[in-house]
C-alpha cells in the first residue's frame, strides 16, 4: 500500500524547503515534437459486475480473448523541465517490475498484461489477501482459483511473478472482546501462514519445464504497522517468529523462488506504528543475517513528494519534508547501511512498492480533478510530468546500486477499478493509467526509455 495518514502522521508538524535541483538530464523529446495521441485500439471490455471477477471454481477455463497487443506510444511533447536519461543510459528490463490490482475478469486482464508488456517490465507483482482465498485451513475460495490462473497467465507470457501474501482470514486470528477484528494481522499460529504457503505454491504448480509459476514470495506487507499487524507486538522479533517458518515452506517447495521480507512502512513511533529503521534492525537481532544471500529485504522508499535525489532535511517548511522517512535516497541507503553493519551485505534489497502520487491530469466521471483528500495535501505539490520525471529518475538512481534488486512500480491500473477515481482514492493518485486506460505520462516516459 502507498503511504497514507497513518504512515505519515506521527512524524513531526514540518517547519521551508528549498527546491532540489534536478539531474542535469536531457528532455526525451525536443520542444516542438507533435504530440501523437494516446492509443485508442487497446481492446475495450465490460466492466466486471462484481469487484473480484467472475465467480470460478478449480476447473474453470478463462473465457478466451484475443491476444490484447501492447500498446505502443508515439512521442510525446515532454515539458523540458522533465529529465530523460542520461545519454547512452538504458535501464535494465529485468530489474523493472510493476504491480497489478488483479480483482478484474479476464478480459481485463489480457488488457492490463498488455499495457505491462508494453511498457517494458520484466515483473509483475500481485498482493495475495489471504482472507478472501482461504475459508478454512485447506478449504480455497473460488477468487483463490481465479488468481491462480492469472499468475500462470502472466508466467506463460513471458513475465516473473512476485506474489505479496498478507491480511490473515478470521478463522485464524483471536477477535476483539466483542467479536470484531477492527485491523489486519497475522494468524495467532506461525505455521498457519506457512500452511498457507504450502498449499498454495503446490496448487499454483510449475510450468511444463518444471518451473515455478511464482518467482518470488514476499512474505507479508508492512507488519511495523498496526494496521497490517494487529493483534502481535510490532516489532521485528515478532515478525521474525512468522518469517521463519514461511521461509521453510517455500523453500521446501522451491530453491528457485526468490524469498523476500515484508516491506516496512516508512514511518516514525507511535501506538500504532514503529520506525521503520528501528524495525530491521530488530530483524537482525532476531537473526536475519543468518539466511545470508538466500533472502532479500523488502522495503517501500516511497519519496511523497520530494525528487528522488533530494536529501533530508535542507530547510523543511513545505510539509513532508522534515524527516529521512520522506526521502527516496535516504530510505534506500540507510536501510543498506543497517545490513552491512549487521554482516548482510551479500543480500540484496527489493524496492517492492515505491512511486510517486498526483491527481494532476485525472478527471473524474464528471470531468472535474479529483479532490485532494484532506490528510494527504502532498499529492497537490506535484504535477502529472513531475510524477513521471521523478520515478524515472529512481529507476535510474536504483540501477546504479548493484544491491538493489527489481523495483515494483505502485501501480499499474488501481485507477480503472469503477468509481475509484471519484471517491478520491488515494491509490489512483499512484497509478500509471488513468480511469479511462489511458496512459498518464510517467507510463509514456518509462515505455519509452531505452532498455537493454
Amino acid at each position: 500500500m502507498p503511504p497514507t495518514p497513518l504512515v505519515v502522521a506521527v512524524l513531526d508538524t514540518p517547519t521551508p524547503t528549498a527546491p532540489v535541483p534536478g539531474l542535469p538530464f536531457g528532455p526525451i523529446v525536443a520542444p516542438g515534437t507533435p504530440a501523437v495521441p494516446a492509443p485508442t485500439n487497446t481492446p475495450s471490455g465490460p466492466t466486471p459486475a462484481v469487484p473480484f471477477g467472475p465467480i470460478i471454481g478449480p476447473g474453470h477455463t478463462l473465457v478466451p480473448t484475443e491476444t490484447a497487443i501492447p500498446p505502443t506510444l508515439g512521442p510525446v511533447l515532454v515539458p523540458t523541465s522533465v529529465a530523460g536519461l542520461p545519454p547512452g543510459v538504458s535501464l535494465r528490463r529485468d530489474l523493472l517490475g510493476v504491480q497489478i490490482h488483479p480483482h478484474i475478469d479476464s478480459r481485463e486482464f489480457d488488457r492490463v498484461l498488455a499495457y505491462a508488456q508494453g511498457l517494458g517490465v520484466t515483473w509483475v507483482k500481485y498482493q495475495f489477501n489471504w482472507s478472501a482465498l482461504e475459508s478454512a485451513p485447506g478449504q480455497f475460495t473460488e477468487l483463490f482459483f481465479m488468481l491462480r490462473q492469472y499468475v500462470q497467465q502472466a508466467h506463460n507470457r513471458g513475465f516473473r511473478v512476485l506474489v505479496s501474501v498478507a491480511k490473515a482470514p478470521g478463522w485464524s486470528r483471536t477477535p476483539d472482546p466483542d467479536g470484531v477484528l477492527r485491523e489486519d494481522g497475522p494468524p495467532n499460529d506461525p505455521q498457519a501462514l506457512a500452511s498457507f504457503l504450502t498449499n498454495a505454491l503446490n496448487t499454483i504448480g510449475r510450468d511444463a519445464t518444471g518451473a515455478p509459476y511464482v518467482s518470488a514470495v514476499e512474505v507479508w506487507n508492512e507488519p511495523n504497522l498496526q494496521r497490517e499487524w494487529y493483534g502481535q507486538p510490532l516489532t521485528g522479533e515478532s515478525y521474525m517468529r512468522y518469517f521463519r517458518p514461511a521461509y521453510a515452506a517455500i523453500r521446501q517447495f522451491s530453491p528457485q523462488i526468490a524469498i523476500v521480507t515484508a516491506g516496512p512502512a516508512p514511518t516514525g513511533d507511535s501506538h500504532w506504528s514503529t520506525n521503520d529503521r528501528t524495525w530491521l534492525q530488530q530483524l537482525y537481532n532476531a537473526g536475519l543475517a543468518q539466511y545470508g544471500a538466500d533472502v532479500a529485504v523488502g522495503i517501500h522508499p516511497y519519496g511523497w513528494a520530494n525528487p528522488p535525489d533530494a536529501r533530508c532535511c535542507h530547510n523543511p517548511g513545505r510539509g513532508w519534508d522534515d524527516q529521512p522517512q520522506f526521502f527516496f535516497l535516504d530510505t534506500i541507503e540507510q536501510y543498506r547501511q543497517i545490513m552491512i553493519a549487521n554482516g548482510h551485505s551479500a543480500a540484496q534489497l527489493w524496492p517492492t512498492e515505491f512511486g510517486w502520487a498526483t491527481f494532476d491530469g485525472m478527471r473524474t466521471s464528471a470531468g472535474l480533478r479529483p479532490a485532494d483528500p484532506p490528510d494527504t495535501p502532498y499529492f497537490g505539490f506535484i504535477t502529472q510530468w513531475q510524477q513521471a520525471d521523478y520515478t524515472l529518475r529512481a529507476l535510474y538512481l536504483a540501477q546504479e546500486r548493484d544491491y538493489l534488486g527489481p523495483m515494483f512500480l505502485w501501480n499499474l491500473n488501481f485507477a480503472t477499478i469503477p468509481g475509484a477515481v471519484d471517491r478520491s482514492d488515494p491509490q489512483t493518485a499512484y497509478g500509471i493509467l488513468d480511469s479511462a486506460w489511458q496512459p498518464r505520462p510517467v507510463y509514456s516516459l518509462i515505455q519509452q526509455a531505452p532498455k537493454q
